[in-house]
């Protein structure tokens, strides 16, 4: 399928498109023409691509999860795995860090009520 084709089946800008396959995360034959071409396997790729940057994963922690996508060997999903356990602990600091500040706000607003109410 050719580059419109996949933007419009996945949801991915075709600018996105052409980054990710520069950056060697999604992958083009190039016909005579010059034309990308996709195939079927790619809009489920970029859509995951998309989702994972829409996370905020950082390039490299993709581009290691993409790799375990498909018929890869055992040892690839443990190698996965180990990669992403320190990205999991990272989201549980930023999550800690988050709920405190939460909270922190839910006090300064309860306090700031009762003070108007008296």
């Amino acid at each position: 399928m050719l580059i419109g084709e996949l933007s419009a089946r996945s949801g991915v800008s075709q600018r996105s498109l052409r980054h990710y396959e520069k950056t060697g995360l999604l992958t083009a034959r190039r016909e005579d023409n010059g034309y990308r071409t996709y195939d079927e396997g790619a809009v489920a790729r970029a859509s995951a691509i998309q989702a994972l940057f829409g996370m905020g994963f950082a390039r490299d922690t993709v581009r290691t999860v993409l790799s375990c996508a498909g018929e890869v060997a055992p040892a690839v999903h443990a190698d996965v795995a180990a990669a992403l356990a320190p990205v999991r602990d990272e989201l549980s600091a930023r999550i800690a860090e988050l709920t405190a500040t939460r909270d922190a706000l839910d006090d300064f607003l309860a306090r700031h009520r009762a003070a108007a109410a008296a």
